[in-house]
């Protein structure tokens, strides 16, 4: 009897983590990128094209040629993150904190890619720079929480996480995704 109850709870947990990436990963692709607009991981763009690679190679081109312009960056860095190919991902988002290092979103975008990677100890890394740039950047804290819960099993960490992005603005996107997140924190600490 008890081995039904403990695989009950690990069915729960394994449902409870897959729909909690999932959820991560469409909350995370949309978000405030530091100038005031929305905007989607690789662009319009990447959604509606039928091949990612033709936008990839489209974006490269652009950033030969104006290696100065941090917006064709970034979206060669989401074309990539959308790719799954986070090495290449993280090397523009890189060379976009160096154009501009006072948008946090980057160092999130590498925490996130890292963490996907599997390292969530050099995500952390990215995360915390990203919070010392500002502190008040909603989805940096949501992501650490994320990164705290489902890659290093942290959920007092996660939770601390997660309140803070709640108490900067509980009524946005990124508030209520985290309110979700603790609530089901709240629920796997109770079983």
């Amino acid at each position: 009897m008890a081995s039904k109850s403990s695989s009950t709870i690990i069915v729960a947990v394994i449902v409870a983590v897959v729909f909690g990436i999932g959820g991560y990963m469409v909350g995370s692709m949309s978000g405030s990128n530091g100038s005031g607009k929305v905007y989607q991981s690789a662009g319009d763009n990447v959604q509606q094209a039928s091949s990612g690679g033709a936008i990839i190679k489209e974006l490269l081109a652009k950033v030969k040629k104006s290696p100065e312009d941090v917006e064709t960056t970034i979206s060669l860095a989401d074309a990539y993150f959308e790719a799954k190919q986070f090495e290449e991902a993280i090397r523009y988002y890189i060379i976009a904190i160096e154009l501009d290092p006072n948008r946090p979103w980057g160092y999130n975008a590498i925490g996130l890619a890292l963490h996907y990677m599997g390292n969530p100890l050099e995500a952390l890394k990215y995360i915390e720079l990203g919070i010392e740039h500002n502190p008040y950047h909603q989805q940096i804290w949501l992501t650490k929480g994320f990164i705290l819960a489902y890659g290093m099993a942290d959920r007092d960490g996660a939770k601390a996480a997660w309140e803070k992005a709640k108490a900067i603005n509980p009524e946005s996107r990124v508030g209520k995704a985290a309110g979700e997140y603790l609530v089901q924190i709240s629920k796997q600490a109770g079983q």
